[in-house]
């Protein structure tokens, strides 16, 4: 939020601006005789005391021209701006800031948490203090370095964001879990690593014990189809990850971090440096795969040296994590590209946004442009399908006869993957309205692609049942479409269709096999059901009463059908 308000991102200028004014807390202690003037902010002291932990926070907001008109935004309020600013005041000044004064209050009353035996403050030098002093040249260092923050591409500016966010949880992790909190900070140097490096692994990062039997297999096979292979397996693995941070790492603390004087105890020497950072990776590797926990070396206090041992070889204490993750983080906001202005959509990034999916009724009748949107289509009509079935208020078919038009003018060059789709959508929805209300030449379309349509698929499989006219299916046809339909439902590419018929299949299999007697079979699918739709009394009655016969998923599951068959009616909703 605190780049947006820059203005840097808006394309229509500022057509609104708000005086916020919030509170933060923090143990950091203003000079009496200077406020903290950032184009983030500004920050005003209100004592000096050990009690005085409040700050008060002021900004102008600016918001994009809009116009007058519904949904428009007239405020985020100064929650948003009061968490961005914090983490980044946080990280910048080397103090603890929160909306919440218990917050800073529990992290600096060095008392140790949770079972711990030392409190945060024997950690890190300085950040968990109960009084943090700042001199005014570190006071001119921040608002220069929020200047840098805010400046940046908004890529960029994403990820800085995101690292200190981590590195300064990872911070107040301290107090509860050690592991966790060296692994937090490690992680927010990494998640840059990972998404602004230029690094390009090579066949040898790949791990020994794939890369032997990989090079065994293709010893037959010509070099250049080899290499292929090879080019194709390292694109989907996630070689080198901790070569990959060290590199990075080291390429952003440049050579004047081992001569420089830092607060704190012993500092790392130039020939400590790389191997402990490598050991840092790994220490994180194993809290994370593993849950196991920091080495005594690391877990106790070292009176702020920057490095230990484990095993003999040098490791970073939190004090040294502290010092490398902070000026990482520091160079590459330093470093990273500045712009003036930026054509970027931010709509989704506003503070209080939140990203759903629009429901099928708007979008289900939209132009079908390819053959390969059918799927996505045939769900949203599914969806529509099931809502009228179970009679949900306002439920109701939506007209896509105009989409189904685009279906008939694609289905002569589709692919034979997207056909099953198409054909499904285009039957699903003619042959659940009245006659009047289908596609004209319907019929014809029918006669034409009747015999394609009902060829086993799980588009048609999903279909056939809700149109009643999958009996003329064999037991182990359906069966194993119905199979197919699962191991594919939890795929991002997989037809997803409601629990309703999820269900109705397993029900209507059921029922296919009680009729040929094999009462085993069709139990275990009753057992399926209960499975996809735990919370379904209508099936939980059919597992009690497992002698009780059905023929049509239908009356199990639909109220209508229900109040049909047993007289009775649906309770009041």
């Amino acid at each position: 939020m605190l780049q947006i308000n820059t203005g840097k991102l808006f394309s229509r200028g500022i057509g609104r601006t708000n005086q916020l004014t919030g509170v933060l807390y923090s143990n950091l202690r203003l000079p009496h005789d200077r406020c903290l003037v950032t184009e983030a902010g500004v920050l005003r002291g209100t004592g000096s005391g050990p009690a005085d932990l409040a700050l008060v926070y002021e900004l102008e907001e600016r918001i994009e021209d809009e116009g007058e008109r519904p949904g428009v935004v007239v405020s985020h309020t100064v929650g948003p701006y009061l968490d961005d600013f914090s983490v980044v005041a946080s990280f910048g000044m080397g103090a603890v800031f929160s909306r919440e004064p218990g917050t800073v209050r529990m992290l600096t009353d060095s008392r140790p948490n949770f079972g711990l035996t030392n409190s945060p403050e024997k950690f890190v030098c300085g950040f968990f203090d109960q009084t943090v002093h700042i001199t005014g040249c570190e006071l001119d260092d921040f608002e220069t370095f929020v200047s840098e923050l805010l400046s940046l591409e908004r890529k960029h500016f994403l990820g800085a964001m995101d690292a200190m966010r981590t590195f300064v949880a990872g911070l107040h992790r301290i107090s509860d879990n050690l592991g966790q909190a060296y692994t937090m900070m490690v992680s927010a140097v990494e998640s840059l690593a990972q998404g602004f490096d230029r690094f390009e692994p090579s066949w040898a990062d790949l791990a020994e014990q794939k890369r032997h039997p990989i090079d065994a297999a293709l010893a037959e096979i010509d070099d250049a189809p080899a290499d292929n292979v090879r080019e194709v397996i390292l694109r989907q693995e996630h070689v080198a990850l901790g070569r990959r941070y060290r590199q990075f790492v080291l390429a952003h603390l440049g050579e004047e971090f081992t001569r420089e004087k830092r607060k704190g105890g012993r500092q790392l020497a130039s020939y400590e440096l790389e191997p402990a950072i490598a050991q840092a990776y790994k220490l994180r590797s194993s809290f994370v795969h593993r849950l196991k926990s920091l080495p005594t070396s690391i877990s106790h206090p070292h009176a702020y040296w920057e490095t230990t041992a484990v095993d003999r070889v040098p490791a970073l204490t939190f004090q040294g994590l502290f010092n490398v993750t902070r000026t990482v983080i520091r160079s590459f906001v330093a470093r990273g590209p500045k712009i003036e202005r930026e054509d970027y959509n931010y709509a989704l990034e506003r503070a209080g946004i939140i990203s759903m999916e629009m429901a099928p009724q708007y979008w289900v009748w939209k132009p079908i442009k390819r053959s390969e949107e059918a799927r996505r289509r045939l769900e949203g009509q599914l969806s529509l399908t099931a809502q009228v079935l179970l009679k949900q208020p306002g439920a109701q078919l939506v007209d896509i006869r105009s989409a189904l038009k685009d279906i008939e003018n694609l289905l002569p060059q589709a692919k034979l993957e997207h056909r099953p789709a198409m054909l499904s959508l285009h039957f699903l929805f003619n042959l659940l309205v009245a006659p009047n209300l289908r596609s004209d030449g319907f019929d014809r379309f029918f006669d034409v692609h009747r015999e394609e349509a009902g060829q086993a698929s799980i588009e048609s499989l999903v279909v056939a049942t809700v149109l009643g006219v999958a009996d003329s299916w064999s037991n182990e046809t359906y069966e194993k479409c119905l199979d197919d339909y699962l191991v594919q439902r939890v795929r991002k590419s997989g037809l997803h269709a409601p629990r309703l018929f999820e269900v109705g299949m397993c029900l209507h299999l059921s029922a296919k096999y009680r009729q040929v007697n094999e009462r085993e079979k069709a139990d275990q699918l009753i057992v399926r059901a209960l499975e996809i739709d735990p919370q379904n009394d209508q099936l939980r009655d059919l597992m009690e009463d497992q002698e009780k016969d059905f023929v049509d998923w239908r009356k199990v599951l639909l109220p209508q059908d229900r109040e049909a068959q047993t007289g009775e009616s649906e309770p009041p909703q």
